[in-house]
């Protein structure tokens, strides 16, 4: 009798050890299960987030690499009194002609468009204004001129292209010899706006706190642009 319960003493001994080694596995699986799913989670964020902010900025890029290709001086009748491309440029903000259309076989004509970065609500602002025709012709067009940051005329048409943008420096401006043409607090003088020939633009998409778990999504874009109607 003693020696049968000390058995099954020890047979509940054992069970209690054999419990605890199985509670034991259990949370560690459930651990590493947990940990595993955590990593997918935020892995699969990423890419979303990635993603997301790559199609922004890749949109907004060829809008912006489209319309800097064709930016043109705007001639007028008289053949004196030419609209130089560039009217204003700042490491934020870019006005100049373009002629966008020149494959249309109708009503071609030249555009005025400014790109702005607003750091404020975080986005890329284009906007446009159609020129007014000088000629019965419609060969000639004339648009609001001012080395100023912005214009007073009712623009044609605003766009946003891109909103989560992280404010800094967006354009930078060289001249035929790809040396650099620096804007001052008004902006690039006079003369450098005749000596630009290719704008470099650097866009980032995404979270401006690198501290932040979300700024690992961000996305960043550059290019540099050459304007060929310029070279002329």
């Amino acid at each position: 009798m003693r020696a049968l319960a000390r058995l099954r003493r020890d047979e509940r001994g054992v069970s209690l050890a054999e419990l605890i080694v199985a509670m034991s596995v259990s949370i560690l699986v459930l651990t590493m299960a947990g940990a595993f799913f955590v990593s997918v989670s935020r892995a699969s964020s990423t890419t979303t987030g990635v993603d997301s902010n790559t199609r922004v900025a890749s949109t907004t890029m060829l809008e912006v690499q489209r319309m800097f290709r064709v930016a043109s001086n705007n001639p007028v009748a008289s053949g004196i009194d030419t609209q130089l491309a560039f009217q204003y440029a700042s490491p934020t903000s870019v006005r100049f002609f373009a002629y966008i259309n020149l494959n249309s076989t109708s009503d071609v004509q030249p555009v005025e468009v400014q790109f702005s970065l607003d750091a404020t609500k975080r986005t890329i602002v284009e906007t446009k204004w159609n020129g007014v025709a000088t000629d019965l012709s419609r060969t000639y067009f004339d648009f609001p001129r001012s080395n100023t940051p912005t214009l007073s005329n009712t623009p044609t048409s605003r766009l946003t292209l891109a909103s989560s943008v992280v404010p800094g420096p967006l354009f930078s401006y060289a001249d035929a010899g790809g040396n650099p043409l620096v804007p001052g607090v008004a902006g690039l003088s006079a003369t450098d706006l005749q000596a630009v020939r290719s704008v470099a633009v650097s866009l980032t998409v995404g979270e401006p706190d690198l501290a932040r778990p979300a700024a690992r999504d961000n996305v960043t874009l550059t290019s540099t642009v050459a304007m060929p109607n310029l070279r002329i």
